[in-house]
């Protein structure tokens, strides 16, 4: 082991007992190091693998983590619990569930199901159902789980009837009950309220895993910082990797602060960078330095020092996208060795007119989920209904194809089911009644997939499905050749996901479905020979030989409508994006910006600050090259928008200070006990929800 690790790795392998604190720059060889531990645990100290519990953030990641350890340990295979956090509580919830009143074979909704379980609320309540509202529910659906203790008040209670006093979140809930579905929150949340409720779960859990892992812990949020906190009470031995500097994720919970100043036994920096050339670090790091909240450490590289960064300043956005087309095509790589990144994905429209224009072959990565294609969740809600005679699926593809079951019918079917079955069994029950030949059908299929999927591979049942359904004939005959391309893709992954977990005793559809849900775009894309289009924030945790950072104009990048949000937290995690942008640049990285106007904040396009801040610290020499006609001048129009946008920022914002009495939507009346003006925070009081730290702008003066 000694020959592929580093001082600095090495030390924090061998350093097995009691909390340690790793803080990895971008490039460090982290992975390198979780693995390498894992597999000293192993080996070196004879520890089970059952007793490791490692997590990390995407299935991605996890399944590089099991293949490299699979490949240093006996045997050829990783432990069951080398998975995401979300992962973990599947796995968890698979065993401990029952405790709540759910079967093990719970379905697990995702964003799309969860807006068809909204609107049908909204339907039976006479709410108007648009988009734009059901996606607002969906948001105060989320806060209101995170506030609320909604497993009490709604999961455990004996009547699960709504009633006319239960409030509209609450009957999405009590819906979501009834179909013995979970989303993503509730994964995480009922996992915790089995562990804090329950003493003897929560000592056998604990007592499971001699050594906790944790991945990527700057984008944890409280509630997963409180799981693995107590997951690794017992031994004591919780091991956290993670970077502050790459904390991107604070607007959907995350809590980079509780990993600055987390205070553990035993705590390393990995310096060296492998990644990238010294110039692109010089650049990363130039930037990064502006922020505050962070924990101090430069890197390391042992690489030449490789191209300069090149700045292209182009004199409107045409320009810019004529400019980037026409330089990736001098580059010399090969398309899928180039990846192009901005930070609002509106921004690609431009790249991609041009692209097409001079025959660039590009994908945009990210856009709609595989998951969520029509094709596919049409597919899956097929295998959803045979695995797991699930209602929603039911609804979904009785008639799709089309079999003429009408509304009329399917209102009687829902009436008959609330009898005590489902939708399925009131179809089978009433083909008399109903006197529909291809509804006939269909139950037919539905209980021979049954019977099939008790001696047939989860691949085979699907393609069984898809033939006897009249799907694939469906996609065949349709003009868009791109669908039945992605149900080839789709039976392809169902038969990696089978090869993977081979030496599972439990490989059947139901835990498919599960573990499916949890999977995103980066956990099959094909690496396709074309330059990546993508956002940021998609970006992260991947490489690229060349970077393109697009549209780097104030405004833009870094977005102001984040920093007139969220202040000076809101700059900082914008700089922090922008530093994971050049840290995914291996040997090029470019920037490029546009005069003009941009429509977004109706003002005209200048530079972003983050440019010119990467400079050197002690002559201001710039660490980059200019590409085209800059006027210094425009600086001075950059400095301009910066002083209007502070100004508006620092005014006064109402009359919120300490011992305000305020009013949020949620939690109620409460009293401000203390601010936080570099993170526009403040900490309430509240009579039934204690202390809550808050954006204060979410919240009311009532004085």
């Amino acid at each position: 082991m000694n020959d592929k690790l580093n001082i600095e790795q090495m030390e924090a392998v061998e350093c097995t007992e009691g909390t340690v604190r790793v803080v990895a720059g971008a490039g460090s060889g982290k992975t390198r190091t979780l693995t390498q531990r894992y597999a000293y645990l192993f080996k070196t100290m004879g520890i089970p693998q059952s007793d490791i519990l490692c997590m990390t953030f995407t299935n991605k990641a996890a399944q590089e983590m099991k293949t490299r350890i699979a490949a240093m340990c006996p045997g050829g295979a990783a432990g069951d619990f080398v998975t995401t956090i979300h992962g973990f509580c599947v796995k968890f919830l698979r065993e401990e569930i029952y405790r709540m009143g759910y079967p093990q074979n719970f379905i697990i909704f995702d964003e799309e199901d969860m807006k068809a379980l909204i609107k049908e609320v909204l339907e039976e309540n006479g709410i108007e159902r648009k988009s734009g509202i059901v996606g607002n529910y969906l948001e105060e659906l989320a806060s209101f789980k995170a506030a609320v203790p909604y497993i009490p008040r709604f999961i455990l209670t004996p009547d699960q009837t709504p009633g006319p006093d239960t409030p509209l979140l609450g009957k999405m809930i009590l819906r979501q009950k009834r179909y013995n579905a979970l989303d993503f929150d509730d994964l995480m949340f009922f996992t915790l309220h089995i562990l804090n409720s329950f003493p003897e779960v929560r000592a056998h859990w604990q007592q499971q895993f001699q050594y906790v892992m944790v991945d990527e812990v700057q984008d944890c949020s409280k509630t997963e910082w409180e799981l693995f906190s107590i997951l690794s009470g017992y031994y004591g031995n919780l091991f956290i990797v993670g970077d502050a500097d790459q904390a991107i994720y604070e607007w959907r919970g995350a809590h980079p602060e509780i990993f600055v100043h987390y205070n553990p036994e035993h705590e390393f920096y990995l310096k060296q960078n492998y990644r990238s050339t010294p110039n692109i670090i010089c650049v990363a790091d130039c930037i990064i330095q502006n922020n505050k909240n962070r924990l101090p450490r430069t890197s390391v590289t042992m690489r030449g020092n490789g191209c300069r960064t090149k700045f292209y300043h182009c004199k409107n956005e045409n320009q810019e996208a004529l400019t980037l087309a026409r330089e990736l095509k001098k580059s010399g790589l090969e398309w899928n060795k180039m990846a192009v990144l901005y930070r609002a994905s509106y921004l690609s429209r431009s790249i991609e007119q041009t692209f097409i224009r001079e025959k660039i072959p590009y994908v945009i990565w990210g856009g709609v989920r595989f998951f969520e294609r029509k094709e596919i969740k049409d597919a899956l809600s097929y295998l959803r209904l045979v695995a797991m005679d699930d209602d929603m699926a039911f609804k979904r593809i009785v008639n799709q194809p089309s079999r003429k079951i009408g509304k009329k019918t399917l209102a009687f079917l829902s009436s008959y089911a609330t009898k005590g079955c489902s939708l399925f069994t009131a179809l089978e029950s009433n083909l008399d009644r109903i006197k529909n030949p291809k509804a006939a059908r269909f139950v037919s299929l539905i209980k021979d997939a049954r019977k099939e999927m008790e001696n047939s591979s989860i691949s085979s049942l699907l393609e069984f499905l898809l033939e006897g359904s009249g799907l694939l004939a469906e996609y065949r005959a349709d003009t868009e050749e791109e669908r039945l391309e992605n149900l080839q893709e789709l039976l392809k992954s169902v038969r990696t996901y089978e090869e993977d977990n081979k030496n599972e005793e439990d490989l059947s559809a139901r835990k498919y479905l599960q573990d499916i849900a949890l999977y995103t775009n980066a956990d099959y894309r094909k690496d396709d020979d074309k330059v990546k289009l993508m956002t940021v924030h998609q970006a992260k945790g991947l490489e690229f030989p060349l970077v393109w950072v697009y549209g780097l104009n104030e405004g833009i990048f870094p977005s102001h409508r984040t920093i007139r949000e969220r202040g000076e937290a809101g700059l900082e995690e914008e700089r922090r994006l922008m530093y994971v942008a050049c840290t995914r640049a291996m040997d090029r990285l470019c920037f490029s910006d546009s005069e003009g106007f941009n429509v977004q904040n109706g003002l005209s396009k200048y530079p972003s600050r983050f440019i010119r801040e990467a400079k050197d610290d002690f002559d201001n020499y710039p660490y980059y090259d200019i590409v085209g006609q800059f006027s210094p001048e425009l600086w001075e129009g950059t400095d301009r928008i910066i002083n209007t946008l502070e100004q508006s920022h620092t005014a006064p914002k109402g009359s919120i200070t300490v011992g305000t009495k305020v009013h949020h939507t949620i939690f109620g009346d409460g009293e401000v006990l203390q601010e936080d003006p570099d993170f526009g925070t403040v900490t309430v009081q509240f009579k039934d929800f204690g202390k809550r730290r808050l954006k204060s702008e979410n919240l009311e003066p009532l004085e």
